[in-house]
């Protein structure tokens, strides 16, 4: 289908995103039960470019039309607030039709702030259509995912908490794939060194199951801080160190890894303008190749607000993947990134945000080395 075929349709939701934007600022569409609950309808549509829809050396370039539609509810009343969001993604590509999407999603969240006990609760599943960087194709899976966490204080200065999560993604129509079934327990002791600082220490188990009758199971152990790090630097810093081990039924092998692992998330607010967002991550994951990788990322985000419309953003970011174990080969990925864009917002109703992106891998995979660019430009309206 060639990109004039949804020339038509687009200008239509435009034009409409544009009417509606004369309304004002949004406050829900619908408030009921004395205004503790609420709902809002998100509609977007985008057009965009993308030189490499399979992330790999032989690129194959196209246009495409976006759309989507959400219904968010919220609800605060009393000590728990509840949060739900049920929508829809469509996608469809000029030259490769076989490839367009219809991607349902849905989660929902319970949370509880105030009391002793404090946490929240997440349930979600989502289709999904995309380019999967390490695999170098595109996927189409069903992604389902729960977590619970708990925090309890125990006396002034310390306090516990604790996590489960579980995540299970189901490959369609792709017989080269297997599915990832995964479970996280962890544990963490927040001690309250001074009033804008907790010092943390923490543990966490995860078993990967993959469909091709391998396990791996994940312990780590960390300590780090949270809140101000630095004056005008706010954020969470963990390091640590962590073991893996891999049971191979298939290959009746067992194989042993152990490296540094990190996370890092913090901003930089530079002045009322322009803030710094930091993120940095080391762990083991598991391809739907079930083959194991040692994965470094590392990715600097800054926005400027030049007006009370306007706004102005650019980020940075690399990494490094080594493929570990029987099934790697060998394989080493070092990939560089860089995306920048501006957005106009009028008021809920209307947010337009024209971006670009550039990325390229560098792989001993000949297939895997390979540069991919992409340009969006998206309206969205709130309601």
């Amino acid at each position: 289908m060639r990109p004039h075929a949804f020339a038509k349709p687009v200008k239509i939701a435009i034009a409409a995103c544009l009417l509606v934007a004369l309304a004002g600022p949004a406050h829900g569409l619908i408030k009921f039960n004395d205004g503790h609950d609420t709902l809002f309808v998100t509609g977007t549509v985008g057009i965009g470019y993308d030189s490499n829809l399979f992330a790999r050396s032989n690129s194959v370039s196209d246009t495409t039309t976006t759309a989507t539609v959400d219904l968010d509810y919220q609800r605060k009343a009393g000590m728990l607030g509840v949060n739900g969001n049920l929508g829809w993604k469509f996608g469809w590509f000029a030259d490769n039709s076989s490839e367009n999407y219809a991607d349902p999603h849905a989660n929902a969240e319970i949370t509880k702030g105030s009391g002793r006990t404090t946490g929240s609760f997440t349930l979600g599943a989502e289709r999904q259509s995309r380019a999967e960087y390490a695999l170098n194709l595109r996927t189409v899976s069903w992604d389902y995912n729960a977590g619970l966490n708990v925090k309890y204080p125990v006396i002034e200065r310390y306090s516990i908490s604790g996590q489960l999560g579980y995540n299970y993604q189901d490959y369609l129509n792709n017989s080269g794939l297997f599915d990832i079934r995964s479970y996280t327990a962890g544990a963490d002791l927040f001690y309250v060194y001074t009033s804008e600082r907790d010092l943390i220490g923490g543990y966490r188990m995860r078993v990967t199951d993959t469909t091709n009758k391998t396990r791996s199971t994940d312990h780590a152990f960390t300590v780090g801080t949270t809140g101000k790090i630095l004056p005008k630097l706010n954020g969470t810093v963990r390091l640590g160190y962590q073991f893996r081990e891999t049971d191979r039924n298939n290959f009746g092998a067992s194989e042993k890894f152990n490296a540094f692992t990190a996370t890092a998330s913090t901003t930089w607010t530079v002045t009322r303008r322009l803030n710094v967002t930091g993120v940095a991550t080391r762990d083991f994951t598991t391809l739907a190749t079930d083959v194991n990788v040692d994965s470094t990322a590392v990715m600097l985000d800054a926005n400027f607000a030049a007006t009370a419309k306007f706004a102005l953003f650019v980020g940075v970011g690399g990494g490094h993947l080594r493929y570990i174990g029987a099934a790697s080969e060998g394989r080493k990925d070092t990939y560089f990134t860089v995306h920048a864009g501006l957005s106009y917002t009028m008021n809920d109703h209307l947010k337009v945000t024209l971006s670009g992106m550039y990325y390229k891998n560098w792989s001993k995979l000949d297939q895997a080395d390979y540069v991919r660019r992409t340009i969006s430009l998206i309206v969205s309206s709130r309601w």
